[in-house]
C-alpha cells in the first residue's frame, strides 16, 4: 500500500461545480486528467500524466475500501464511494467517487473515474466508517505480524472485525 506523506488536517473544497475526471490504464496509470483534477490536486498536468492513481491516495483511507474498488472494476462492474485524497502540498479533500471500466468489445481497457463533491454528511458517515476500519486493519496487522503468540480467540476477532468491515462496506456502495 502506497503512503503518501506528509499530510496536514487542512481540508480543501472545491466548488460543488467542478467535476473531477480521470482516465486511467488497466494498472491505474493516469493517462487523462481534466483541468478541474489538476487544480484540486494540486498537481500540475506532467505530474499526474503516466503516474498511479494513488498518487494522490490518503493515508487515512483503509486498504479494503481500494481491495473493494479494485476487486469491483477488475471484474468488469462500476464502483461508487466516498474517497479522502490527499493534495501535493499534504491537505485533503473528499470526493464522491464513480468509476466504471473502459472496453474495447468485450475486453477492460482502462478505467474512468468521475468525481464530485459529497455532501457533508456523507463525509461524516464515510470518516467514522474508515476509522473503524483503520480500526480493525490496526488489529488484524497486529494478529497477523504476531501470529505465532496470538490466542486463537484473537485471530478469530481480527478476521470478524474485518469480515463485517467489508460487509458494511459493499452495503454502503450498494446504497
Amino acid at each position: 500500500m502506497r503512503i503518501n506523506q506528509p499530510v496536514t488536517t487542512t481540508e480543501f473544497m472545491f466548488a460543488e461545480r467542478d467535476t473531477l475526471v480521470s482516465v486511467t490504464d488497466t494498472k491505474g496509470r493516469i493517462t487523462y486528467c481534466n483541468p478541474a483534477f489538476v487544480y484540486v490536486s494540486g498537481f500540475v498536468h506532467e505530474e499526474l500524466l503516466g503516474q498511479p492513481h494513488n498518487l494522490i491516495r490518503h493515508p487515512d483511507m483503509p486498504a479494503e475500501a481500494f481491495r473493494d474498488l479494485w476487486d469491483t472494476i477488475v471484474a468488469g462492474l462500476p464502483w461508487t464511494g466516498l474517497v479522502k485524497n490527499r493534495r501535493k502540498n499534504g491537505d485533503f479533500y473528499w470526493v464522491q467517487a464513480n468509476i466504471t471500466p473502459l472496453r474495447d468489445g468485450t475486453q477492460v481497457t482502462g478505467f474512468l473515474s468521475v468525481r464530485t463533491l459529497p455532501t457533508r454528511e456523507q463525509v461524516q458517515a464515510a470518516d467514522a466508517l474508515y476509522a473503524v476500519a483503520r480500526l480493525a486493519e490496526a488489529g488484524w496487522n497486529a494478529v497477523a505480524v504476531h501470529h505465532d503468540t496470538v490466542h486463537e480467540g484473537a485471530r478469530a476477532a481480527a478476521d470478524a472485525a474485518r469480515a463485517a468491515y467489508a460487509y458494511i462496506l459493499s452495503a454502503a456502495a450498494a446504497a
